[in-house]
């Protein structure tokens, strides 16, 4: 009788994580207005380090690196797309996903609250997005397609 054996070979990726854009959903309220929105982002990172658990509140991660998840709002304005000032801004927090340093890969998905656009006059908007790991690789920046709120 024949013996097989077979080793599956780990994945390998950069240690700086990478990112691309899988989907927006949009959510309606019963009047039919958006009001909330899911972005989803796929990523790989060589180890495993994406996430800040609650008590990651010490240097390195104060002030811009409190957050890990840095998302841009963009509205199109007689053409040109404008990058309103916020306040607060779309930034956030991503939990640790694995708890071993290995090379991963997923999806993740964040949950943009009503309102998730600028109360201003302008109905197409964009967002740019990019994440850092626990040692301050910042991902690549990635874009939503224009989307057009029902306000």
């Amino acid at each position: 009788m024949p013996l097989f054996a077979s080793c599956l070979k780990k994945k390998e990726y950069p240690s700086v994580p990478a990112i691309e854009f899988s989907s927006f959903t949009g959510f309606k309220n019963i009047q039919g207005k958006d009001s909330a929105a899911i972005i989803a982002i796929t990523y790989t990172d060589g180890e495993g380090d994406i996430g800040l658990t609650q008590a990651d509140t010490i240097a390195p991660y104060v002030g811009t690196y409190y957050y890990n998840c840095f998302l841009e709002y963009y509205e199109l304005q007689n053409g040109v797309w404008v990058k309103p000032t916020l306040n607060p801004p779309f930034y956030y927090r991503i939990p640790p996903l694995v708890d071993v340093d290995q090379a991963v890969e997923g999806t993740i998905g964040i949950r943009l609250s009503a309102p998730f656009f600028s109360p201003s006059a302008f109905d197409t908007i964009k967002f740019s997005l990019k994440i850092a790991d626990r040692a301050l690789h910042e991902s690549n920046v990635v874009e939503t397609p224009a989307i057009v709120v029902v306000k």
